[in-house]
């Protein structure tokens, strides 16, 4: 089974005149890394920390057209018990799947309509680990092109755009602003380490994910009501907690993550 994925780039904020090598290689791996841990996050269900540990699937690069500024790559599933797990999840599971994790680091809504895909984001969600924050530097990585040579770059999934990158996905990654003020919000907890106190709230079901920092110690309650309230999210139940934040916006106003101060039921 093979998927073909593409990478073209083109002119952004200036006019296309070549790629340069050092920044074009970086960008490429970094796109590679992208692919190849959150591919096998969404296969295996479990999250890797360097993408070589990658297993079941490899990524190969192909032959672009002549004159072509793509970079055509082709995903290669050999394993038979491997081409099962893809088949059971679908192409366009998939799909949803690496369009939300990009998405959700460039603060762009994505709502998941595939069940299957839905299902599999929640039981990642559940574990102590974070596959948002493995793949943040592999993004920053991705846009040296943009940065460097004022170029876009857009990635396709077979002929389906998955997400450009430009001057805008730069800056929201390169910049932010802190709110001066706490605000009360309604949230429910999608990812908890009760250990660390990391993880990451929703505003609705099926909102995109937005990661927290604590501000002081969690209370052994708020530890216990944000377990909980994961435990309904995980079954699919918004329930909102009142969670006392201050947040984090890009440059353009689009929200980034929370530090969280307290966070309680909103029955009390």
């Amino acid at each position: 089974m093979e998927m073909t994925f593409k990478i073209k780039y083109d002119s952004g904020l200036v006019e296309f005149d070549g790629l340069d090598m050092y920044y074009g290689t970086h960008s490429l791996s970094a796109l590679s890394e992208f692919l190849m841990i959150s591919t096998h996050a969404f296969i295996h269900n479990e999250i890797i920390v360097k993408a070589p540990a990658s297993k079941g699937f490899r990524l190969v690069l192909k032959r672009s057209k002549e004159g072509s500024l793509e970079q055509v790559i082709q995903l290669i599933i050999a394993d038979p018990d491997i081409l099962e797990l893809v088949k059971n999840l679908g192409t366009n599971g998939l799909y949803d799947l690496l369009k939300y994790m990009l998405s959700s680091l460039l603060g762009i809504p994505f709502i998941i309509n595939n069940r299957k895909a839905k299902k599999r984001i929640r039981e990642l969600e559940k574990g102590n680990e974070d596959l948002h924050h493995r793949l943040e530097n592999a993004l920053m990585a991705a846009h040296m092109p943009v940065k460097k040579q004022g170029y876009s770059i857009a990635m396709s999934m077979g002929n389906k755009l998955l997400i450009e990158f430009n001057d805008e996905t730069l800056k929201y990654l390169e910049t932010e602003e802190e709110a001066e003020n706490y605000e009360v919000v309604d949230v429910a907890v999608s990812r908890f380490n009760a250990r660390t106190g990391s993880g990451r709230f929703i505003t609705s079901i099926d909102s995109t994910s937005y990661s927290f920092e604590l501000e002081r110690e969690l209370t052994d309650r708020e530890k216990m009501l944000m377990a909980d309230n994961l435990a309904e999210v995980t079954r699919g139940n918004f329930k909102p907690l009142k969670a006392v934040v201050k947040q984090i916006f890009s440059r353009d106003g689009k929200l980034k993550r929370y530090k969280l101060d307290s966070i309680s039921d909103v029955s009390i």
